[in-house]
């Protein structure tokens, strides 16, 4: 508490002490300008005192500064310490030397002036290097460009001085010399603290400034009215320096900077080589064509004209330099495609614009398919080379107005200058088109998908921020849907809010307890009997009830959740397929496999270890693969397949038709069976397009040694159809829906316990039985397979390679 009172009272006597400075310097202003020294001895005393009075009145404040305050002592005590030697020296001028006759030169009190010079060059030097966090190299080549120009001027200076003067003089010549080419030391500094830190400065340097060039100003015009033996005492000059003394003490108690500045930018820093250099080329011209100046004067003007040369070089370099990071930080590393910084400085002037002169622009963001399951499984190395190859590609399907950015990971976003909804559809189809053909990455052939949403401006937003997340509502809209791309519609991005959520509660909720698995019979159609079962995962939502595969695969795919989801339901359904073969139903159960489970070589591994803990027989699993995930990496995914193969397992080519359907690959990787697409079997009846395409792929698949399999079978018709055309197993709504093992199991009883050789009895009878549990209002067989559509919740649909 003393401490503070103490303070407090110190800080009041400071105030007053700047005031009774203020108002001394205003009396001597107004007494000598209006020339009231001349009419009163007392003013002309009191002046006198005062202007010997205002530079140690100036000096104890800064001392006192230096004592009261801390930070950058130093620097208030060698202005202080400078200014109380100005005041010593004026002092001693104004006493001792002003009354003789002739006036010695140099005296003591010239002493005390020059020491005044040095301390406040030392005084701004220390604030300055408080005030910048590193001095960049080229400032040492400023301050020699300003020694070696100085020196040039002072050489030139003195002689042409020297020529017009007794030897005898030759002291006072120096001395004369030295005050003006001092003064431009002080010019230079204020130059040099502007050019440095830039105009917005704090107010200690206006004052400071001011206190400099008040100090080079005075000593210019004294110079000058010397030289023409025009100067008197007193005058308007008199009242400059003691303003210049003045403004140091209110410099002093201004507040202290808060932090340092990063460095030294700006045109300003060129201020000191600039002004040398045209000094230096002045001198130069001045000796070659008015007089001849000495040698060293040359030298000294030359050289300063060659750093200078050398210091603007360098700036330039350095701004070509600066330039190209300006570049560098609008430029993503991996691709050389434009950045987030540069799409959204571009997105936003587009935006000013647009919105000044209705302008009309699309924005597409696109996402690679299972990009994710490419670097987790082949490395980033590929995956990084993969985005260079894509970047490329979409590049090359664009008009050359239009901008294309990597937004992050496999995120790319595209500005379309000038385009309606028209515009935007070509160029996103022409960037699918570029996109479809297989990548050579390496050693490794990859297929890439994408999805890619457009959303247009003003159409779907006015504003560049909701533009930007309505394409990323229709890009999610694109992946959920598989349809490469989709278009922003109102009301579509309704559940975005909820999406992290049911992330977040996927993340949480895998290994929870939460996933379920219905199965679906995959039954003979020669003998009416069970080999098998299709596992389709179903998620229990904590808040949300039981949610339909195509609500979070999608998700659980973009977010990389699809490898351990993938294991957890394959050690349900080994489990559950545990307890069947302990009741005696020897039934297989077979699992839908991701992309990044083909593409994981330790995935075989893993499988093996479930089959020993449920003590299973490798025969009793069959993977279900689509053909997309096949051609995604042909080498590693043949790899994976045939170590599972090795093991006894069976393989199954999911979806067949609707991908890269090849008959190279039926060659080169171990697959056991061929599932066709529901797509072909719905229009079995109506379309001999269709039927014909089932007939040619139960013959391919037959004479390769595959068994073919049919799934959407709804109609006792087309069942017939299938059976006629010697197709293997088939499963459908007409034959059982998905549901849970325990509603299952007396299905599978049945069809265990009536088998027919001919199977059309069997079949029958496991079919009534199956629509009596799923369906009650059938009348009729023909309508068994659309009853059961409209009794269970509708089949989801098929997302690729994932669990439907």
């Amino acid at each position: 508490m003393t401490t503070s009172v103490h303070a407090a009272r110190r800080l009041r006597m400071v105030r007053v002490a700047r005031w009774a400075l203020l108002v001394a310097a205003v009396f001597f202003a107004v007494t000598t300008v209006a020339g009231l020294r001349d009419s009163s001895i007392a003013i002309n005393e009191v002046d006198r005192w005062l202007g010997n009075g205002f530079s140690a009145a100036a000096g104890t404040m800064c001392l006192a500064r230096a004592i009261l305050v801390r930070g950058e002592r130093a620097a208030w005590v060698a202005i202080g310490i400078g200014l109380l030697f100005y005041g010593a020296g004026t002092a001693y001028f104004t006493t001792q030397v002003a009354d003789r006759n002739p006036q010695p030169s140099p005296s003591l009190a010239d002493v005390g002036w020059l020491v005044f010079y040095l301390a406040t060059y030392i005084s701004v030097i220390l604030l300055l290097r408080k005030r910048v966090s590193r001095f960049h190299p080229s400032v040492w080549l400023d301050a020699l460009v300003g020694g070696l120009g100085v020196a040039a001027l002072a050489s030139g200076l003195a002689a042409g001085a020297i020529g017009k003067v007794r030897a005898t003089s030759m002291s006072a010549v120096g001395l004369n010399l030295a005050y003006p080419l001092a003064d431009l030391m002080l010019l230079v500094l204020v130059v040099s603290v502007f050019g440095l830190l830039g105009w917005r400065l704090e107010r200690v340097w206006y004052l400071l400034g001011g206190s400099l060039i008040g100090f080079a100003v005075a000593d210019t015009i004294v110079v000058g009215e010397v030289a023409s033996g025009h100067y008197s005492a007193g005058g308007p000059v008199e009242v400059l320096w003691a303003l210049a003394l003045v403004l140091p003490a209110y410099a002093a108690w201004q507040r202290p900077p808060r932090e340092k500045t990063e460095g030294l930018t700006g045109w300003g820093v060129l201020a000191i080589p600039a002004i040398f250099a045209i000094a230096a080329l002045a001198l130069l011209v001045f000796g070659a064509a008015v007089q001849r100046l000495p040698p060293a004067t040359v030298a000294l003007a030359a050289a300063t004209v060659l750093v200078a040369l050398v210091r603007t070089g360098i700036t330039f370099a350095e701004v070509r330099q600066l330039a190209e990071t300006k570049l560098q930080a609008r430029t993503d590393e991996l691709t050389g495609l434009a950045n987030r910084r540069a799409f959204f400085e571009r997105l936003d002037g587009l935006d000013v614009s647009a919105n000044r002169g209705a302008r009309r622009f699309a924005l597409l963001v696109l996402d690679l398919d299972r990009f994710k399951e490419i670097n987790d499984s082949l490395g980033h190395p590929v995956g990084d080379d993969l985005l260079k190859l894509v970047g490329r590609r979409i590049a090359a399907a664009l008009r050359p107005a239009d901008l294309l950015a990597r937004l992050g990971g496999d995120e790319f976003a595209v500005i379309l200058e000038d385009a309606d909804a028209a515009v935007a559809k070509m160029v996103a189809e022409r960037v699918l088109t570029a996109l479809r053909d297989p990548f050579d990455v390496g050693a490794v052939t990859l297929h890439v998908d994408a999805s890619i949403g457009a959303a247009l401006h003003p159409d779907d937003a006015v504003t560049a921020s909701v533009l930007l997340q309505r394409a990323d509502v229709a890009m999610y809209a694109a992946k959920s849907a598989r349809s490469g791309v989709e278009y922003y519609r109102p009301g579509a991005d309704v559940h975005t809010p909820d999406r992290l959520d049911v992330i977040e509660a996927l993340r949480g909720g895998l290994g929870d307890d939460q996933l379920r698995v219905h199965y679906q019979m995959k039954v003979d159609l020669r003998t009416g009997s069970c080999h098998g079962v299709e596992a389709l995962v179903r998620w229990e939502h904590p808040t949300k009830g039981l949610l339909q595969p195509d609500v979070f695969l999608p998700l659980a795919e973009h977010t990389g959740l699809m490898r351990p989801l993938t294991l957890e339901v394959l050690g349900l359904a080994l489990g559950q397929c545990r307890r069947w073969w302990d009741v005696g139903l020897d039934i297989g159960v077979a699992v839908n496999l991701s992309a990044s489970n083909l593409l994981d070589t330790g995935f075989p591994a893993e499988v093996a270890d479930l089959l020993e803990l449920h003590g299973l027989p490798a025969r009793a699993l069959e993977f279900e693969i689509t053909e997309t995930a096949l051609m995604l990496d042909r080498i590693r995914t043949a790899a994976v397949l045939t170590t599972l193969r090795e093991m006894g397992i069976h393989i199954a080519v999911d979806d067949y038709g609707t991908g890269y359907s090849s008959l190279s690959y039926l060659r080169e990787l171990p697959v056991d069976a061929l599932k066709m697409d529901k797509s072909f079997v719905v229009h079995l009846e109506s379309d001999p397009v269709a039927a014909a395409i089932v007939q040619s792929t139960v013959g391919l698949a037959h004479s390769l040694g595959l068994r073919i399999v049919v799934e959407g079978v709804e109609t006792e018709t087309a069942m017939r159809r299938l059976t006629e055309f010697g197709c293997d197993l088939a499963q459908g709504f007409y034959l059982g829906c998905p549901q849970p093992a325990d509603e299952l199991t007396p299905l599978l009883w049945h069809r265990h316990n009536h088998r027919s050789p001919a199977g059309s009895t069997a079949l029958s009878a496991g079919s009534s039985q199956s629509q009596s549990q799923s369906q009650s209002q059938s009348q009729s067989v023909g309508r068994a397979g659309t009853a059961a559509r409209v009794a269970q919740p509708a089949e989801p649909v098929r997302t690729g390679r994932t669990w439907t």
